[in-house]
């Protein structure tokens, strides 16, 4: 009885064509998916601040007093392009000086490349109970010209749109 034994095996060659044919395809795919990069930034910047806003929301719940959220960038404790948590209404910079009354406040920053806040009606006010006192709609523009608006309601809803 002879047996015949039959090995497979794969040369070096074709292993070297295989590689260089999923390297083709894994390159055309990433050149695809890098047009839809400035979309997903966009809405994780969104997402970002709208986790800040119902932060804020549970803030003034926890500690039974007012915060608001500040998009003001012509003060001196926020840059440009990012907001701030402040306890307290703040309607006017007498009121709230963290400085001098060493409260606690949070800044957030939109860490998404090509993404900024374009605009805002107003800074949002979070009550106690839920609420919220002044109603805003923060508008967050990309590099493509792609926006995003963030809008809160007087039930303290907070809706991406």
């Amino acid at each position: 009885m002879s047996s015949i034994k039959s090995t497979i095996a794969i040369t070096l060659v074709e292993l070297l064509v295989a590689i260089s044919i999923l390297c083709t395809i894994t390159a055309i795919s990433l050149m695809g998916f890098q047009h839809y990069l400035p979309k997903f930034r966009l809405q994780a910047a969104a997402m970002q601040i709208k986790a800040d806003l119902h932060r804020a929301s549970s803030y003034a719940a926890r500690n039974n007093c007012q915060y608001r959220v500040a998009f003001d960038s012509n003060k001196m404790f926020v840059k440009s392009g990012d907001y701030e948590i402040q306890k307290g209404n703040a309607s006017h910079l007498a009121d709230y000086l963290p400085e001098a009354q060493n409260q606690s406040f949070h800044v957030g920053r939109i860490n998404q490349k090509g993404v900024g806040i374009a605009s805002w009606t107003n800074n949002p006010v979070f009550k106690p109970n839920g609420t919220i006192g002044s109603l805003a709609t923060i508008t967050l523009k990309n590099v493509k010209g792609q926006e995003l608006k963030i809008s809160t309601s007087m039930a303290g809803r907070i809706v991406i749109k």
